[in-house]
């Protein structure tokens, strides 16, 4: 399956509608549909077909439903969640509040998240993520000892 790759930049009306970049398009029209879930995350908009949402709720719903973290999770990540239908010209109206609130102004990067993909004020991204590529090597040697604790967790041998 298509995945969500790249980083594009477009920029959103006076009304929150921005286009959606039409690789990110073709994916949602030939895999996922026409509909989206947008929530609010630290700094960006995140932005899921509703398959992949769908997934994210029941890999939550399989956790203990009285535990506080998992009511916590829910209350300020899932509660956020809003339907976001994608208009006939390929656009997505963002939400006034999840705007707001992700500090999303006129230049929005959408930054590809494999399954899902994000919508950043591009300023903040730049500023939060760009210094990041000197620190590339250092996330890549914590990414491998990752894969390996989870392998030995797979396999206790």
């Amino acid at each position: 399956m298509s995945r969500f790759r790249g980083q594009f930049s477009h920029s959103m009306d006076k009304k929150g509608r921005v286009s959606i970049p039409s690789k990110f398009r073709d994916i949602l029209h030939e895999h996922y549909g026409e509909q989206l879930i947008l929530c609010l995350r630290k700094g960006c908009v995140v932005a899921y077909p509703t398959k992949e949402w769908e997934k994210l709720e029941d890999s939550i719903g399989q956790l203990p439903p009285f535990s506080n973290i998992v009511k916590e999770y829910k209350r300020v990540f899932l509660s956020n969640a809003q339907d976001c239908p994608i208009d006939s010209q390929g656009r997505i109206l963002v939400p006034p509040e999840l705007r707001d609130r992700a500090g999303l102004k006129e230049k929005i990067l959408f930054v590809g998240m494999t399954e899902y993909f994000e919508l950043w004020d591009r300023k903040a991204y730049l500023e939060t993520y760009e210094h990041k590529l000197e620190e590339l090597p250092q996330i890549e040697e914590q990414l491998h000892l990752l894969s390996q604790n989870r392998r030995t967790e797979h396999d206790p041998r």
